[in-house]
């Protein structure tokens, strides 16, 4: 029947007759509705430029540190309980596993990424940083490699306004 939902009680299969004619499974509806709905409600907590900017401000001022090598200043940018979720690794969560890693990555080589994406909830307590990151080393035979990939910062507003990482993940762009 067109225009009509249709119930297999065999099969319990729903579909819906939409745009005259065009079948559409019901679950598949629903998820539609659902992503158009979690989109809808979503942007407008990514759109807020003064928000956004102070996580790209402490994504940024995290670099600047890294970049330097200075562990105790790159850790501090944890939240007690931040977690580092890197490949080929258990994750570590607070402040002494993450030293561990951080300082293997440190004398492993040197590391450098690049913020595409930045936003802030719509209650303001958590934001994300995304993008792309470059790690340089040297392979075990001591020649120059280059692994390129892309990383995940979750970050939590602090009591003080401050923004600490909660999770941070990465993982390679090249074949394993």
């Amino acid at each position: 029947m067109r225009g009509v939902a249709e119930l297999s009680y065999a099969s319990v299969k729903k579909s819906v007759d939409v745009n005259g004619g065009l079948t559409v499974k019901l679950p598949q509806f629903m998820m539609v509705g659902l992503i158009v709905f979690g989109v809808s409600t979503a942007a407008p907590a990514q759109t807020d430029d003064a928000a956004a900017n102070s996580v790209r401000a402490a994504d940024a001022a995290w670099l600047k540190v890294y970049s330097a090598k200075d562990l105790t200043k790159s850790v501090a940018f944890f939240d007690e309980q931040g977690s580092l979720l890197s490949p080929n690794d258990p994750i570590a969560t607070g402040k002494a596993a993450i030293s561990k890693l951080v300082a293997s990555d440190f004398a492993y080589g040197d590391l450098s990424w690049h913020i595409d994406k930045a936003g802030v909830s719509k209650s303001g307590d958590l934001g994300y940083t995304s993008g792309t990151y470059n790690f340089t080393f040297k392979d075990p035979s001591g020649k120059a490699a280059t692994d390129h990939g892309k990383y995940l910062t979750v970050w939590k507003k602090q009591t003080d306004g401050s923004w600490k990482v909660l999770f941070d993940m990465f993982n390679t762009d090249l074949p394993p």
